[in-house]
This record gives structure tokens, sequence and C-alpha cells, in this order.
């Protein structure tokens, strides 16, 4: 593997409200607190990014608005947006998942019964429920409509550290095995043996899962379990990652990193690196794949261009389906 990358400091002015530029297409603004995660809006015109002190911030890349959503009591973990843009999840140490308006700010769930933290929230892909998973090692999916379980709390072996919510739902940790579950009963479909991870993301096709581990990227097949293949990228646990929506590139940061490395799925050679001045903790590709967004320790939410990324879905599919039978 190639692990040649051109470093890039993400370009930006930290001031309290968002600031857009044309030329550098990079924004930052200041969180209430140091940032925790990220979540693109559908049509990339604002961002959401969580906070240590339980803020939600929603920052509008046009008017260089900020506005805070206040609610959680502790450090939010993790945010994610609606595919119709028309709600935020936010999951937080205070063991409460929240669904909020995503333009009003307006609560429109409290979500209850976790009994420890909640580490990972996002949407289904219709928007009709939220997954969740947290230390209590149980994953809950709810109903956006009423608030409600949609079925019993799914039982897990260890802390689960990401889930997330595609035709299935899939949940990984670092003491356990990565385990996919029928979204609409909660029934185990496949247990994925020695693949502690601390994040996830879906292959855009749904028959691979990809995965950060200790130091590791790795890609697994859900056809029979199998790893297709792995690449070094890290020399610590990679926290946080988020896959280019066409499935060709990566973006990964492990725990105490002020850098955020990109990667080719393919061939797992870095093509970018982009600087902070403080550690990585949350990451999002947008959902055109032309930018990524970096929530820092320097209480700062970065905006920069992503590596150019080529239409190439069909050929990711079809290799990673050729690695599968091998």
């Amino acid at each position: 593997m190639h692990t040649s990358s051109h470093l890039v400091p993400p370009t930006s002015v930290r001031v309290p409200s968002a600031v857009w530029s044309a030329s550098s297409r990079s924004v930052s603004s200041k969180n209430a607190g140091l940032g925790t995660c990220v979540s693109f809006y559908p049509d990339e015109n604002k961002l959401v990014s969580g906070s240590i002190y339980g803020t939600l911030n929603i920052q509008d890349q046009k008017t260089g608005a900020v506005e805070v959503f206040n609610g959680h009591t502790d450090i939010v973990q993790e945010v994610d947006v609606s595919r119709n843009g028309r709600m935020v999840v936010s999951g937080s140490n205070d063991k409460t998942v929240r669904i909020w308006n995503g333009a009003s700010g307006e609560r429109i769930h409290v979500l209850e019964g976790h009994e420890h933290w909640v580490l990972s929230v996002g949407f289904s892909p219709d928007s009709s429920r939220v997954v969740s998973g947290s230390r209590d090692r149980t994953i809950r999916v709810w109903s956006v409509e009423t608030g409600e379980l949609a079925f019993e709390p799914i039982k897990c072996r260890g802390w689960v550290e990401c889930v997330r919510h595609g035709d299935r739902i899939a949940s990984g940790g670092t003491a356990g095995d990565i385990q996919i579950w029928d979204a609409h009963t909660g029934i185990g479909i496949r247990s994925i043996t020695d693949s502690a991870v601390n994040s996830l993301a879906w292959i855009p096709d749904g028959a691979d899962i990809i995965g950060g581990r200790m130091g590791q990227v790795t890609i697994w097949s859900l056809i029979n379990g199998e790893p297709l293949w792995s690449w070094k990228a890290h020399n610590d646990w990679i926290h946080t990652l988020s896959l280019s929506p066409n499935g060709t590139h990566l973006v990964t940061s492990n725990w105490h990193s002020i850098t955020a490395f990109v990667y080719d799925v393919l061939t797992g050679e870095r093509v970018a690196a982009f600087e902070h001045n403080g550690n990585v903790n949350g990451i999002a590709y947008s959902p055109s794949g032309k930018f990524i967004a970096t929530a820092c320790d320097d209480r700062t939410v970065y905006l920069s261009e992503a590596p150019i990324i080529e239409d190439l879905q069909n050929q990711v599919s079809s290799i990673l389906v050729t690695l599968t039978h091998r």
C-alpha cells in the first residue's frame, strides 16, 4: 500500500458564526464546547454538530447563522439528520436519545430507556425509525411517529459503540463482534467473529460492511462473514470514519489525533490528509461527496474540499463481489 499523501491544513477562520468562502471552500464555526460529532443536512447548506456540554449547533453556510439546540445534560456522542432534512437525532451520555425538528429546534421526542451512555444513533433510510446503541449493551429501535420502541431492546455481547441502520442494522464494539440484525424484527441474522470495531459504515450496495479497528480498516462480506481485505491506516483505534456516497473513498481518524486521512477503498492508498488545531472527534462526508466536515477539540467544525471522486460505485461493487467468492 502507498502511504504518500498531501497534507492539507483546513483553511478556515475561527469565529463565533459560520464563515463560507467560495474560493477556499471551507467553513469554520466555534462550538459551545469541544466538538464531538458532525452531520450534514441533505442539501449541504447546514451542518449539525454536538458538543461536550450537551448542545447541538446548527450552522447555516449561506447566512452564517448558528442556532443552538439545548436539552441534553451531558456529552453529545453522535448526531444524524434524516434524509428528508426535517429531523435531527442525537444521543448523549445523559442516557437519552432526542429527536428534534431540524428547522426550528423544537424537541419532537425525548427517548428514555437506555441505562448507560448512548454512543451511537441514526435514522432508518425512510426516516420512520431511529436506532440507538449504548454502553448498556443494547440496541433500541424507536418509532419516530410515536416515540415508542418498535420492538424489544436487542441484547448484545458488549458495549454498542457504533450502530448503522440500512435495510438491516449493523452493530459493533471494541469488546465484541459485528452483528447484523433484521431491521423490522430485531432478530439476529449474522455474527462476524474476530471483528472488534469502534466505527462502521455500510458499503453502498449493502453487500459488505467496512469497519475501523485497532490501527486497521477492514471490509467484510455479509454473504459469508469473511474479511475481504484490510489495510493499515493508523496506530490506534479508528474511532470515527465516513464513507463517500459512492463508496470509493473513506475518511478516518484515530483517538487523540489532529489529522484526518482519506483512503482509496480499492487500493488502501492514502490520498489526502487534513491537519487541524485540535483532536478530530467526528467526521462526515457530504451527501454529494464534495466536502468533508470534521468536528474538533479546538471547538471548531471545519468543512474542506474532498479529493476528487470519480463515479466508481459499480466498479467497487463488482470488485468486492469478486473478492467475496475467491
